[in-house]
Parts: C-alpha cells; sequence; structure tokens
C-alpha cells in the first residue's frame, strides 16, 4: 500500500512538472511595446506576423523591420529597439530563479539595433551572449548599438547612462582579437571574422538618435581615421629590416616565372599615394569616355576572369581614383582623396557602387551589381 502510494505521488509530480514545462515554453520571453511602420516576426514554424504593440516574443523568433521601427522589452526589462532595415534573430532567452542559469543569445545579423541589459537582475551578464557575423559582444551592464552592412562588417558604440557616464563596459572581439569599450560613445568596427576590430576611438558631437545605417557607409571621422590606421599596419608601410625573418625565405627555390602571376592582383599592386587631389574635369571626362568605350574589350581580356567589372577596370582608375583588386576571394574598393573610402565585398555578390565626390560621379558594377548597393556621397 505504501509503495502504490508513493507511486501514484511521484506520477502525479511527474505529471505537473511537465504541465508547467509546457506553460513555460509557450509563455512570452517579452513584448513589442513601441511600433511604427513596417515590422514582423518570423517564427520559428515560419509563420510570420506582424509586430504590433502588446504582440509576445517566443523563443527563436527573427525580428526584422523594413521602413519602420520596433522596441522589445524583455521579462527582465532588456530593451531591444530596432531601426529601418533591420534584422536580429533572438536565440535563447530563459530565466531562472538563480540567474547564474538564466541565459540570453542573439545575433545582430543587419541593419542598426540598440541593446539595454536588464534592470532586475534575473540574467547574469556573462550569460548574455550578443553576436554579429563577424564579432561577439560581452555584456557588463551596458546600453550599445550595433550596425552590420550586407557584407557583416559591424560598428558597436558603447552609450551613456542618463547621466552621461558610460552605461558599462563590452568587449568586442573575434578569433583575431579584442577592444574594450569603457567610455561613453567608445567605438570599434570589425571587418571580418579574421581580421582585428579597429583600435577603439571615441566618436564626438553625436547622440543615439543620430546612429543609423549610414554609420557603416559613411563613418563618423574618427572611425575612419582608425580604419586608415589599421589598413596601413596591414599593409606594413612601416616595415624595417629587423621586422622581417630572411630564414623563411625561400625564393631561391624557384625560377622567376614561379612566382610571377600576372592573373592576380592584390593590394600590395597599387601606390595609393598616386591619388591626384587636383583633378582636371576635362580629364576625368576624357577617361570616363574613354574607359565606357572599350571597357567590352578590356573585359573580354580581363585576367580576373570570374568577376565582371562594368564602370571600371582592375587597378587603377584615374577617372574615378579607385584602385579596385581581389582579395581574400572577395573584391576591395580603395580610394584615398580628402578622405578614405574603403569598401570589401565578400566573393558570390553582385556589387553596385554608387560614387558622388568632388571630380568624379558615376556607378561601378561587379557582376551585375542586382544584390548589393552602396551610394557614396563624399562632402
Amino acid at each position: 500500500m505504501l509503495l502504490s502510494r508513493l507511486t501514484r505521488k511521484i506520477t502525479l509530480a511527474t505529471a505537473k512538472s511537465l504541465l508547467l514545462v509546457g506553460v513555460v515554453s509557450a509563455s512570452p520571453i517579452g513584448d513589442v511595446v513601441e511600433s511604427t511602420g513596417v515590422g514582423t516576426l518570423l517564427r520559428q514554424s515560419s509563420d510570420v506576423v506582424e509586430a504590433k504593440v502588446g504582440e509576445g516574443i517566443q523563443l527563436n523568433d527573427t525580428a526584422q523591420t523594413a521602413k519602420g521601427r520596433i522596441l522589445i522589452k524583455f521579462l527582465d526589462e532588456a530593451e531591444l529597439s530596432l531601426i529601418e532595415h533591420t534584422k536580429v534573430y533572438i536565440d535563447k532567452v530563459y530565466y531562472d530563479p538563480d540567474p547564474s542559469k538564466s541565459k540570453m543569445v542573439m545575433k545582430m545579423a543587419l541593419g542598426t539595433a540598440r541593446f539595454a541589459s536588464g534592470r532586475l537582475g534575473m540574467v547574469d551578464k556573462k550569460n548574455i551572449d550578443i553576436t554579429t557575423p563577424t564579432a561577439q559582444i560581452a555584456v557588463r551592464g551596458t546600453d550599445f548599438t550595433s550596425t552590420v552592412d550586407e557584407i557583416g562588417r559591424s560598428l558597436v558604440i558603447l552609450l551613456p547612462d542618463e547621466n552621461g557616464d558610460p552605461s558599462g563596459e563590452i568587449v568586442v572581439s573575434n578569433q583575431a582579437g579584442s577592444v574594450t569599450l569603457t567610455e561613453a560613445y567608445a567605438a570599434t568596427m570589425v571587418s571580418s571574422v579574421s581580421s582585428q576590430p579597429v583600435q577603439k576611438v571615441v566618436i564626438q558631437n553625436i547622440t543615439p538618435a543620430l546612429i543609423d545605417n549610414m554609420f557603416i557607409v559613411n563613418p563618423p571621422k574618427e572611425v575612419r581615421q582608425a580604419i586608415a590606421e589599421t589598413l596601413q599596419d596591414e599593409q606594413n608601410v612601416d616595415m624595417g629590416a629587423l621586422d622581417f625573418d630572411f630564414l623563411q625565405y625561400d625564393g631561391l627555390d624557384g625560377t622567376l616565372e614561379d612566382y610571377i602571376d600576372e592573373s592576380e592582383t592584390t593590394r600590395l599592386d597599387y601606390d595609393f599615394l598616386e591619388s591626384d587631389l587636383l583633378v582636371d574635369l576635362l580629364d576625368v571626362i576624357d577617361e570616363l569616355i574613354r574607359t565606357m568605350g572599350d571597357l567590352e574589350d578590356r573585359q573580354a581580356d580581363n585576367a580576373s576572369g570570374d568577376i565582371i567589372l562594368k564602370g571600371a577596370t582592375w587597378g587603377r582608375n584615374s577617372d574615378s581614383q579607385y584602385s579596385i583588386y581581389k582579395e581574400d576571394g572577395g573584391i576591395v574598393f580603395y580610394r584615398d582623396v580628402n578622405g578614405v573610402i574603403s569598401l570589401k565585398f565578400a566573393n558570390g555578390g553582385s556589387i553596385r557602387v554608387e560614387t558622388e565626390v568632388d571630380g568624379y560621379g558615376g556607378t561601378i558594377t561587379a557582376d551585375g551589381g542586382d544584390d548589393i548597393g552602396v551610394f557614396i556621397k563624399q562632402d
């Protein structure tokens, strides 16, 4: 009788536990508290629902906006806001009575999103895992934004609190290194998973409302300068004789022909100091006409083969003053005239770059220009 009674208690307790687990798994982990324009939630079931005020957030939801904005508040009062053309994947959010066992995982996939950690202490900050396509962000009681473009480049900015002081600390890292942001409006940019985050800079004269998707296309001057310095370091322009290990050189093992590949151009093939700061407009027009006139013939002989350019040729273009070359399987546009323009696209994309700068206005496409569009207007 005692064994029968004990068995019945265990069965009832198990059934009750399963019921509670079912209720918890179906319960929202947050709600949409503000919504303007067009915003949606893509469910794990592939259902798409409107991100209207009061709509509950579920695990594995993908929040995305078109011409709209949404603000999500989670149960611990953490907030996630998305501006226009932004996508965030909410992977795991669960709360345990023991905060050390709670978890929050999400990926900023595209556009500009702002995250402010919760104030209720329901999740240990070390258990908040936020990533972008190229970086991981470790949160320590923080309010920050991330801006991500179509090829995964990520700009991360630490925001101030209501008193103007730093809202906390974040560590931006990937397999190449890390940067710690501790000042209000401190920022770093990460171009790829294998390139180190650029050195920390503090952006002046901005507010959170000014941070949008254009911060990737046209970064603040402090970020542009940090990118230029990082690019200079990568090119080893200050490399001296003591920086080179001559014992590793095996160039005498082959003939000259073994090491010359005329079909491949890289960053080192161009002298970026050739940029002409005083442009003759008539020369630009003549060069543009000449380039367009014989472009098809030059593309037929294009040594790079697999990527077809229109509006420019491989190497340095004297009309646009872009240097265009392949790097790591992708394509790079680089221009250094009264400010640096540096674009790097992954392999396989159909790219369109429209540029309006002093002395040049034109369009360059790679493989048709249907997938990725970049418009640059430089003052």
